[in-house]
């Protein structure tokens, strides 16, 4: 029996705020018995070293690391192990990033309510946590039904204009989006809002006050021409 060959890279997926999850391929040889693994961790860096991430090898091909540091970049290799001899380790992962999801928008206020479409303001949150913010989730709801809807961050000229107005004026970065035309007549409703990273999805904000739409719908065109 003989130490088993390097495996492969491992690959590194579902990346949360303190864990993450790798998973790794036997190598071409084994050595002649049985194989199982240990893992390692570092965070890339001049003064970087190698930390065991499991002291009892483990049989199966994917390991969920806890543990680890948000906001932290890492990388991993694995070696894999027989009755009598370890392995060299594999060459190393690509590197990954943890993070976390961003913190609850503020509540959102209704500005205006044109048939049904309803214009709605918000208040950035006030930490998106080392990862940029992708787009806003607003669920709106009625009494018998909920929706939601995800909102690219940029959705229009609006919001762009709010967020450099705020910005320059010092004041927390506001977000505005209409719901165009998507709504039921006649009908009451509520909203909140979410924040969405690379990570996930954060928590939702405080409700809006209700409001109750009525018959009609938003032109388009008349809007983009006061723009």
């Amino acid at each position: 029996m003989h130490p088993p060959s390097a495996p492969k890279p491992p690959v590194i997926s579902e990346v949360h705020s303190t864990s993450c999850t790798v998973t790794y391929q036997p190598p071409v040889d084994n050595g002649g018995g049985p194989t199982s693994y240990l893992l390692e961790r570092r965070a890339p860096g001049p003064d970087s070293e190698w930390i065991r991430v499991n002291h009892t090898p483990v049989t199966d091909l994917q390991y969920t690391i806890d543990h680890l540091t948000p906001a932290t970049e890492y990388e991993f290799r694995v070696a894999a192990v027989n009755k009598k001899h370890q392995g060299d380790f594999s060459p190393v992962s690509l590197k990954i990033m943890t993070g976390e999801t961003p913190e609850k928008p503020g509540h959102p206020t209704v500005l205006g309510v044109i048939g049904t479409s309803v214009c709605l303001q918000w208040t950035a949150p006030n930490n998106n946590v080392g990862a940029g913010i992708t787009e806003y989730s607003i669920v709106f709801w009625t009494p018998i039904e909920t929706n939601d809807t995800a909102v690219d961050v940029d959705v229009n000229m609006e919001s762009l204009i709010s967020y450099a107005v705020s910005v320059a004026a010092n004041t927390e970065p506001l977000i505005n989006y209409t719901i165009r035309n998507l709504l039921q007549s006649h009908t009451r409703y509520t909203f909140a809002i979410a924040a969405v990273n690379r990570i996930g999805r954060g928590p939702w904000s405080d409700p809006s006050e209700d409001i109750m739409t009525f018959d009609g719908m938003l032109n388009i065109d008349v809007i983009m021409k006061t723009l």
